[in-house]
């Protein structure tokens, strides 16, 4: 021990000045010297509130464990500038001990001594710290509560994340409300099946927390293996985040997983999963989609083929074409809609086929289709469908005519003006009409000898 050191002791243990001895206990703290800790815990039991800060704040700058009970004894001092000097030197120090001291200031009632509290756990950061802070939890006081939130969020770690998942538990939304914001913000993934936990818990307000929390955490993440363990969450709006996140990453394997999820108990999963793939819209996912066809009941290919319809690339045609030989004709129906809205000339032959379907719904469908696709190769089709007498789809037969607008098109439908059929005459005459007032093909038109469109009753 040097002169000065000595010269220093002498003023902490002798000077009749309170500044003095204050100032002599900072210069000693600066020193570092293990060997004046005893001067400095004696100075804790000062006569005067600066002397006894500056000792606490120089036995934290020396860092000597062994002080911890002397510090922690100084949280009971009524002076606040004593207590908030105390808890800094023992966040300094940092053992579990320390922690358990700092803690002590929760109950402090001064609002200052908590927060300080709170801050001092926060850049201990230790898991003896993230406990300490869990246990403001247990308190009463919201604004202890809120900061210690705010601490858990900063610390970062797991355990801390774990800290955060018990605030959830919190009688008082707003503080489940800020947990859950917190955790959102971590971006991580690591307490992901710990939330799932929660969601099982018996008190409704708890589980919404929890499927809140889950929601924003699955949000920002982008592993498909993390994203697909969420899949098997009890909770509706947790599997929709996840497939809503999968459908944003849009890989291979995340197609491979949204295509399982389509087969899912839940209607309305199954639906999302299915709009997922549409939106993804990749070869892999029309693929995939019209391969499920095969193995999967009724309820579920209606969606497959509502995803397909929406893709409407020329991977699609093949799964609509196999459609249309689904044994519910609601499904057929909606194939024949989907092949004209996939606006390729591809899906013509499957629509021809479903033209001669059994069901008229069908029917109608693949001819509105076919007239969407402005398929001239069709015409002679239509026009057989036309001249049945028995047919149930003339008003989508003669509409598809008049979108084609080729001359036999035209030619049949003014054919269609002798037609035995009072509605399909005058369907006929509005048809060739509208192709009149529109100018297009007028001269074919007239070429075929066509001048009125007047019906005859």
């Amino acid at each position: 021990m040097n002169e000065n050191t000595k010269s220093l002791i002498k003023k902490v243990e002798r000077s009749v000045f309170a500044g003095n001895r204050a100032a002599a206990a900072g210069e000693l703290g600066k020193t570092g010297d293990f060997d004046v800790v005893p001067v400095l815990l004696k100075a804790l039991e000062d006569s005067s509130w600066k002397v006894k800060a500056a000792a606490s704040e120089a036995l934290g700058e020396i860092d000597d464990p062994d002080a911890v009970p002397g510090l922690t004894k100084m949280l009971e001092d009524s002076e606040s500038s004593v207590k908030k000097a105390a808890i800094i030197a023992l966040g300094k120090i940092g053992t579990p001990e320390a922690v358990s001291g700092i803690v002590k200031g929760f109950g402090d009632p001064d609002k200052f001594i908590q927060r300080e509290s709170v801050k001092a756990l926060m850049r201990i950061g230790s898991p003896e710290a993230v406990s300490g802070l869990t246990r403001a939890f247990g308190c009463s006081d919201n604004p202890l509560k809120k900061i210690s939130i705010i601490a858990l969020g900063k610390i970062n770690t797991y355990e801390a994340a774990c800290g955060l998942i018990k605030a959830l538990e919190d009688p008082d939304k707003r503080i489940r409300e800020q947990a859950i914001e917190t955790l959102g913000k971590r971006g991580t993934p690591d307490i992901l099946m710990e939330l799932m936990e929660v969601l099982r818990d018996p008190r409704q307000p708890v589980q919404e927390a929890a499927s809140e929390a889950l929601c924003k955490v699955i949000g920002a993440s982008e592993s498909v293996p993390v994203l697909t363990k969420v899949l098997d969450a009890s909770d509706r709006k947790v599997r929709k985040a996840s497939i809503e996140a999968l459908r944003k990453v849009g890989t291979p394997e995340a197609i491979s997983v949204l295509l399982m999820e389509i087969d899912d108990e839940d209607w309305y999963l199954r639906g999302r999963a299915a709009d997922a793939l549409a939106d993804i819209a990749s070869p892999e996912a029309a693929l995939g989609l019209a391969k499920a066809l095969d193995y999967h009941d009724t309820p579920v290919r209606k969606v497959i083929v509502d995803a397909l319809e929406k893709i409407g690339t020329l991977e699609t045609i093949e799964g609509l074409v196999k459609a249309l030989d689904d044994p519910d004709s609601s499904i057929r129906e909606a194939a024949a809609l989907g092949l004209g809205k996939t606006g390729k000339t591809e899906a013509i032959l499957g629509l021809l086929i479903a033209l001669h379907d059994s069901k008229s719904t069908v029917q109608e469908a693949a001819a509105i289709s076919l007239g969407d696709l402005k398929a001239e190769e069709a015409v002679p089709e239509l026009l057989k469908v036309l001249d049945n007498p028995e047919s149930l789809i003339y008003k989508a037969v003669i509409s598809s005519l008049e979108k084609i607008g080729t001359p036999e098109a035209v030619s049949g439908l003014s054919s269609a003006r002798e037609n035995p059929d009072a509605s399909v005459r005058k369907a006929a005459s509005k048809a060739l009409e509208k192709i009149k007032k529109s100018g297009v093909l007028l001269e074919k038109v007239k070429d075929l000898g066509i001048s009125s469109f007047e019906v005859s009753d």
